[in-house]
């Protein structure tokens, strides 16, 4: 090969991070709730995923990426010794110079009263929702991110999109 064409394990590595950037970007944003930190850490996580071999890529790479993700954030936190809220403002924000889909949903006043619904909802419940939703992850992968057991993501997400919904319908919102 010549020195302008990629090798194949670069078209791999390419095609990762064409695909997953921007979901580890906007879950990495929603557990830590800073864009530097979210972007480091996918940084971090991209840069240890070329630093495996051929015969060591992961055979689940979405679980692998986020898994390695969360746990990259997870020590960072214990380092800070402090947990930095989601704030709204963050959701408005772009990453990379296009709107998110969470900014032009929120123009109106439906999305907005759902995006407090997701804020409202405990922790593990708010990031399984993230994962699931935003990252469009099956419980399978959210299962091997987490390690909870796919049954329990299942009655997790259940469970949460039940409040959300009764809450929707409790604030008069249509079905």
């Amino acid at each position: 090969m010549s020195a302008l064409s990629p090798e194949p394990s670069d078209e791999w590595l390419l095609g990762a991070l064409e695909r997953y950037e921007k979901p580890l970007l906007k879950y990495a944003l929603g557990l830590c709730g800073d864009r530097e930190l979210s972007r480091d850490t996918v940084q971090d996580t991209f840069l240890k995923l070329a630093a495996e071999s051929i015969e060591e890529r992961p055979r689940n790479l979405p679980a692998w990426l986020f898994s390695v993700c969360r746990n990259r954030l997870i020590d960072i936190r214990r380092k800070q010794f402090r947990l930095v809220p989601l704030e709204d403002g963050h959701l408005e924000q772009d990453l990379d110079g296009v709107p998110a889909p969470s900014a032009r949903l929120e123009a109106s006043e439906q999305s907005a009263s759902l995006l407090r619904m997701v804020d409202s909802l405990p922790e593990r419940e708010r990031e399984l929702v993230r994962l699931k939703f935003q990252a469009g992850l099956s419980y399978r992968e959210i299962s091997a991110i987490t390690g909870i057991t796919e049954g329990h993501v299942g009655y997790l997400l259940h469970h949460a999109v039940k409040a959300m919904r009764d809450q929707w319908q409790r604030e008069g919102h249509e079905r």
